[in-house]
């Protein structure tokens, strides 16, 4: 047996079951290299005792993780990836020096299933726009989330604010769309949603039913006197969380539906497929950061097209 290292990994997990909450016991299935845990409220302890010899650690699939960090590497990602259909940290190979091993994993509670605190403090905090001011909303999933990363200053300047969620559907979208868009008084709004829906991240969907969902934040903008940009869904050829699903069929259909509704009812639709679909109808590999996530200058292609599509919505 390997002598106990000491590593601490927070795993922010999106709860996509709606089952998994707080106030219940779930029970994973006994891992070969230690046992799991329960810890304080919403976390779960995985002890490692076998520190793996590639640095691969399998965790149960049930856990659904969102990210990782080595305690000594705060500020450091550790990549979670499915290898052969396994949930799999990519730890490094050599332990820290230290005597424990624990992975802390934290989850989301069932009672906030659409994330509504996410933003419940910098909504209070943001000023109300003033009558010229041209404010616009982003509302999306990680792909939204991780932009406003990625370019702060894109955001800064053009008085845009990003109101993305990791993992998010366009049914937890819609939940929120109040009190993170209309609450906020935008002039208008970019409505980025989809293929969280399609990847299962929710359980089954039809497309009609998420195009539904779409038009239905959309009705909500319009009437409240906000501007609406439509945005396709960014090409995928796979989604790695969610292998078995083959996305690229599903997303040409409700990129269709969006286009449709758009021109029937006088919204914009914002076209970032086209630019950034390869020939197999995936995502380019020199915008993409993985199949379904764009990089920085994935991002830049968006940028303009963007910013064009919000000027033709405020004419």
């Amino acid at each position: 047996m390997n002598v106990y290292k000491k590593l601490i990994i927070i795993v922010v997990a999106f709860a996509l079951n709606i089952g998994v909450g707080f106030s219940q016991t779930i029970s994973y299935e006994k891992p070969e290299w230690g046992a799991y845990t329960e810890g304080e409220d919403g976390f779960l302890l995985a002890h490692v005792f076998n520190w793996p010899e590639d640095g691969k650690l399998v965790i149960d699939r049930a856990i659904k993780p969102r990210e990782a960090r080595l305690l000594s590497e705060p500020d450091k990602k550790i990549k979670i990836v499915l290898i052969e259909d396994k949930l799999t940290v990519l730890l490094p190979e050599k332990a820290p020096d230290a005597q424990v091993s624990v992975v802390k994993i934290q989850l989301i509670p069932n009672d906030d299933w659409a994330n509504l605190k996410r933003y419940k403090k910098a909504n209070m905090e943001l000023k109300a726009p003033d009558k010229k001011e041209n404010r616009v909303v982003f509302m999306g999933n990680s792909i939204t989330e991780r932009w406003v990363d990625f370019n702060p200053d894109f955001f800064t300047k053009n008085n845009y604010v990003g109101r993305g969620i990791s993992g998010q559907t366009s049914s937890q979208m819609l939940l929120r769309f109040k009190q993170d868009v209309v609450n906020l008084k935008p002039k208008a709004v970019v409505i980025h949603a989809g293929t969280n829906d399609i990847a299962g991240n929710t359980g089954p969907i039809t497309i009609p039913e998420i195009a539904e969902n779409i038009f239905s934040m959309a009705e909500i903008a319009k009437a409240n006197n906000i501007k609406v940009v439509l945005a396709s869904v960014l090409p995928a050829s796979s989604y790695s969380w969610s292998p078995s699903i083959e996305p690229i069929e599903k997303i040409s259909e409700l990129n269709s539906l969006i286009k449709n509704y758009a021109k029937k009812n006088g919204m914009v639709y914002l076209d970032y497929y086209s630019s950034m679909v390869n020939d197999e109808k995936g995502l380019k590999k020199e915008y993409g950061r993985d199949t379904v996530h764009p990089n920085l200058e994935g991002y830049h292609v968006m940028e303009p097209l963007v910013i064009t599509a919000i000027k033709k919505a405020l004419k």
